[in-house]
């Protein structure tokens, strides 16, 4: 018994691989119909036969080969799509030989040549057998990646009732990796699709993996109930093939289950199917299976003779995995007859082929890289030859072309250029004019402004005094009769007003040219506005100053000093606000005066489009020293004024 259960596990990855082999070949016959529409005239010639090729590929994989060859051999250079689908033959029948490395090479041959053609219904074809290959080699990575093409170029060619084998491929790559959830979910949605479409063949085939899968899960009920599902069908279609494989995934399971009875049944009926068929690999499976069998029953002379057949198919096929299969029962059936040095030589011979199978999957996933990487190769050549033909048969041609397209872009670009040039030129010329017309009209306006702010001061003060000293002073010439005390005090009112009058003087002075900034500079200036403005006590003033250890220049500390008195004067007229900041920095560059109040602040697109008096006098005595002017305000957020002035003008 133990021995018995040992044999389970190779039999489930033997129903595997019979499935995916199934598969590759309802692939390769499901093309004919689909490729009619795309046949030239010169392929159409070659129906009868690939007709032919298709039903040869299972049955003598050999005679099959050697007919897609002669025509391949026969094809014109311009019949491409022709010579696809002979290669595509040539691989099918190396596959299921088991040679997959001749079959991976006859199928990339194919491949270049359909992506050369965008034949984008083969490149599915030849990426889903790819994927079916790498699959049985255990490159599970690779074989996704070539299923994935396949959908992709089947969506591509408008034939997504293809997509329903590649999802069962899918599905299989996920039960070799034990993941039978996984492999069910890409079953089941292979069988939704392969019903809709009446797909019967694949139906059947697809229901068997799921039968597979559902053994290896344990839930046998279930996996009968899907191989008679797939008896069924593959019966009522005439699928031999897809019968045969069903009664033999059936039997396996059966023996796994100890009901030895029902295993021969089934193993029997797929002998019989295998044989009226002509599907000797098949039938040499079938035998593999009671040949297990009558192990279990410890018959060792039946299953040595359907040993030794199985041994000598697999030596007329060259197919490895059967010749695995024999060793593997000729170990077991010297073991049972206690020979044990027969049984060791089977037992090693039976390894070392399982090793060289192994080791030729990881040669030919080497030589698949090779084969990629010398076709890439191969197409730069290719490449590079044409691009050298091309290049000697038109050289002078266009060196010609290529001499008047460049001096027509040339000029052309030149036209362009100095036309932009002198657009910028006219551009910049304007904008000169406008910008020194506007500096000049805003400087008369301040000058205006100023004059008649000294106007109004000198009228409205100094004129005033003047008036009563002038009124003291006619009453001290007109009246002699005024009494000495009186005349004091008119005298004493005249001094009065006399005082007055020279204090408004010199404050009218100190306003246009203060004594104070020429004394103690910027620095100083500022210390005394802020000291005044915080004596009226209507706002808070304070300032900060950086690097004005020296006096600057006259015209700089001039335009700073009124800039700040209009700043300053906004600020407590128009601004509403409790707090003022004025900093002034300088560095070896430039100087930079920032002011920052809390009041209610403005909209200074607005105020702009108003053309305040304020800002126009301030940005104009900037300008005229290469500076910039920024101002950063909100309504209910203050304003913050920023003015950069260069040290070197120019």
């Amino acid at each position: 018994m133990k021995r018995f259960y040992i044999l389970t596990l190779p039999i489930i990855r033997e129903l595997i691989s019979l499935s995916k082999i199934i598969l590759l070949l309802i692939l390769c016959l499901s093309c004919e119909d689909k490729n009619k529409n795309k046949l030239n005239n010169h392929q159409q010639n070659y129906d009868s036969q690939f007709n032919e090729i298709h039903k040869l590929v299972y049955e003598n994989p050999s005679l099959a080969r050697r007919s897609a060859s002669r025509i391949l051999k026969q094809l014109s250079k311009e019949n491409v799509e022709a010579k696809v689908i002979c290669l595509k033959y040539i691989g099918s029948s190396y596959a299921f030989e088991t040679q997959y490395s001749e079959a991976i090479t006859y199928y990339k041959k194919a491949l270049s040549f359909a992506e050369k053609l965008n034949f984008y219904y083969e490149i599915g074809n030849l990426n889903n057998n790819l994927g079916t290959i790498y699959n049985e080699f255990g490159n599970y990575r690779a074989a996704y990646m070539y299923f994935v093409k396949a959908l992709q170029n089947y969506d591509l060619s408008g034939h997504k009732e293809k997509k329903t084998g590649t999802l069962n491929n899918i599905g299989l790559t996920y039960l070799n990796l034990n993941h039978y959830d996984k492999a069910l979910g890409y079953f089941k949605k292979a069988l939704n699709s392969s019903t809709i479409n009446n797909d019967s063949i694949l139906t059947a085939t697809i229901l068997n993996n799921i039968a597979i899968c559902n053994f290896s899960k344990k839930d046998t009920n279930r996996g009968m109930k899907n191989l008679r599902q797939s008896i069924l069908l593959s019966e009522k279609a005439n699928n031999l093939y897809g019968t045969c494989v069903s009664y033999q995934i059936m039997g396996n399971t059966y023996l796994s289950m100890n009901e030895k009875s029902k295993a021969y049944n089934a193993y029997s009926k797929s002998v019989t199917i295998a044989k009226n068929a002509g599907l000797v690999h098949l039938l040499a499976v079938s035998k593999v299976g009671l040949a297990r069998l009558a192990l279990s029953e410890n018959n060792v002379a039946k299953a040595q003779l359907l040993a030794d057949k199985v041994m000598a198919v697999s030596e007329q096929n060259n197919s490895q995995s059967l010749k695995a299969d024999a060793l593997q029962l000729l170990a077991s059936i010297y073991e049972i007859r206690k020979d044990y040095k027969e049984s060791l030589k089977y037992f090693e011979a039976h390894t070392k082929l399982k090793e060289e199978m192994t080791n030729s999957s990881i040669v030919n996933q080497i030589y698949d890289v090779e084969v990629d990487y010398l076709n890439q190769l191969n197409q730069l050549q290719t490449l590079e030859l044409e691009k050298k033909e091309l290049a000697i048969s038109n050289k002078n041609i266009i060196l010609l072309l290529m001499s008047l397209v460049f001096m027509i872009i040339f000029g052309g670009l030149y036209f362009l250029y100095r036309n932009h040039q002198n657009k910028q030129k006219v551009k910049l010329q304007e904008t000169i004019i406008e910008l020194n017309r506007r500096k000049s009209n805003a400087a008369l306006e301040a000058e205006i402004r100023e004059r008649k702010r000294i106007g109004r001061e000198l009228h409205d003060s100094l004129g005033y005094l003047l008036s009563l000293a002038g009124l003291n002073a006619s009453v001290l010439q007109k009246r002699n009769d005024i009494n000495e005390t009186k005349k004091s005090e008119l005298i004493a009112a005249l001094m009065e007003s006399i005082n007055e009058a020279f204090d408004e003087v010199r404050n009218i002075s100190h306003n246009l040219a203060p004594s104070l900034l020429s004394e103690q500079g910027i620095k100083g200036a500022l210390k005394n506005i802020a000291d005044k403005v915080n004596q009226s006590g209507k706002i808070k003033m304070s300032f900060d100053t950086f690097g004005l250890q020296q006096h600057l220049d006259d015209l700089i500390e001039n335009i700073l000093y009124r800039t700040i008195q209009e700043i300053v004067n906004n600020t407590i007229k128009h601004a509403d606000a409790s707090e003022l900041f004025v900093q002034i920095a300088k560095d070896s560059h430039q100087i930079t005066l920032i002011s920052e109040d809390n009041g209610r602040g403005f909209d200074v697109e607005k105020l702009e489009e108003e053309a305040s008096f304020g800002l126009a006098h301030i940005r104009s005595w900037i300008e005229n020293l290469n500076g910039s002017m920024h101002i950063d305000s909100k309504i209910n957020r203050g304003t913050i004024v920023s003015i950069m002035i260069p040290i070197n003008i120019e």
